[in-house]
């Protein structure tokens, strides 16, 4: 008679595994900001590498969401979790360092309602005749202050370039003031930014209007652009399209109330060289 010996079957490796959902660390409070204002989402997938504690010690970008914002948040919230993942285990049970592939799909959030209060800006962009910037200003109206504007400048700038900058026969001996007046008018309102004083030439009128209903959807967009530059690009058109926005509002009680947005744009040479 012989004894059967049973024999434990050695423990096979482990890698590594999230001890949470990481989903939960991806919300709309972790979306970086400039992200947010340019739009971007997208999917970014992630190799990670964690060690015998269970921490991540190093993130490289397998596939980019073609965001540097997105690709740069995801490395730096695994980084900073050193409790996100158990470690890996080796074939006699040790703890070891690991490799785990991290798959996340950022989703822009919602953006809050707007609130149903009247608004206004008036941009100052001074600019050379080869269309550099010498000033930019941008004040909110009416309490006349003033806020970043460098990134709304630079748009401007690219757009008043095409007409001046940088072409001997086309552009002005002098500099060249431009002057946008922006507003959100709630109702029968005055717009904020005021008019257009005298001496500018405009170059462009354009904006919208519509109702906002008492459950804060718009509704009834009309746009009432009554000078505008014209694009043969679909895409370009897509997005100067005033009534293509999803803006929502905050609720109200009572009628709908009657909303303009409205961007006009001049401009005024000054400096003008003598007998030119």
């Amino acid at each position: 008679m012989f004894a059967s010996v049973q024999v434990e079957a050695a423990p096979e490796p482990v890698a590594p595994k999230p001890r949470i959902e990481l989903a939960t660390l991806f919300g709309s409070d972790a979306y970086p900001p400039l992200a947010i204002t340019l739009g971007e989402d997208g999917l970014v997938v992630a190799a990670l590498t964690i060690d015998s504690l269970g921490a991540v010690t190093a993130c490289r970008i397998v596939t980019s969401s073609d965001s540097t914002s997105l690709d740069a948040a995801t490395c730096r919230i695994m980084t900073e979790h050193k409790t996100a993942f158990s470690p890996a285990y080796d074939a006699e049970g040790n703890a070891v360092a690991g490799s785990y592939t991290l798959k996340t799909r950022w989703i822009l959030p919602e953006p809050p309602p707007s609130p149903l209060n009247s608004v206004g800006q008036r941009l100052t962009l001074l600019l050379s005749n080869k269309a550099v910037i010498k000033r930019c200003e941008l004040r909110d109206m009416p309490g006349n202050v003033a806020v970043e504007a460098m990134t709304m400048c630079a748009g401007f700038r690219e757009y008043v370039a095409a007409m001046i900058g940088g072409n001997p026969e086309t552009s002005p001996p002098g500099d060249v003031e431009v002057l946008a007046l922006i507003d959100r008018t709630i109702g029968q309102a005055a717009p904020l930014s005021g008019a257009m004083p005298p001496g500018i030439t405009l170059i462009q009128d354009a904006g919208s209007e519509f109702v906002v209903q008492p459950d804060g959807t718009r509704t009834g967009c009309t746009p009432v652009s009554t000078m505008v530059v014209e694009t043969t690009d679909e895409e370009d058109a897509k997005s100067a399209d005033p009534c293509a926005s999803a803006e929502r509002f905050v609720a109200h009680q009572g009628a709908p109330i009657k909303v303009q947005d409205r961007m006009q744009m001049g401009y005024r040479l000054i400096g003008r060289l003598v007998g030119k």
